[in-house]
């Protein structure tokens, strides 16, 4: 692996250490929230998908690449082709996504279901807060399943970011 690669991949990591597990004393321990938690897991693996296609990861603030380059980062983080996961919702919008990508990897590692987890966070990512014509039970059924799988992607997420920690890669 190139050194800069390398360099890239340890300060993240490094990062990721003082974020998730802190620093000092436990009263000056740095943490995250569950959500925050997910992102940052989320973060780590698309870049390394990224890093091991030999792309480097967009970062704000940083200079965009040039058009070729920039396709070529957006096409391996969110995939190409038809979108394989799609919704259409009760307003008739319709929701589609890729099932192939960093991200859709990503996904996947974090929420075991991609497709699942698609289908479920934009159901309940368009509700509506209780209309008259809302089925509650299936409502109250969307929100636990949602809430299910983002707690086992919380627990995935930290067990990757300690080991990523852990092992400074």
């Amino acid at each position: 692996m190139p050194r800069s690669r390398r360099v890239r991949l340890t300060f993240t990591a490094c990062l990721l250490t003082v974020l998730v597990t802190g620093c000092g004393t436990p009263a000056q321990r740095v943490g995250l929230s569950p959500d925050d938690t997910v992102k940052a897991a989320q973060q780590l693996l698309t870049d390394r998908c990224l890093t091991d296609q030999g792309l480097t990861p967009p970062r704000p603030g940083t200079a965009p690449p040039p058009p070729d380059r920039a396709r070529r980062i957006s096409d391996a983080l969110f995939g190409t082709g038809r979108a394989e996961l799609s919704l259409t919702l009760p307003s008739g919008q319709v929701i589609s996504q890729h099932s192939d990508g960093c991200l859709a990897a990503a996904q996947r590692r974090l929420y075991g279901d991609q497709r699942r987890w698609f289908l479920v966070s934009t159901r309940v990512n368009n509700l509506r807060p209780a209309p008259p014509t809302t089925d509650r039970t299936s409502d109250g059924k969307l929100r636990e399943d949602h809430r299910r799988l983002r707690e086992d992607a919380f627990a995935r997420a930290r067990t990757l970011l300690t080991e990523a920690a852990r092992n400074r890669t």
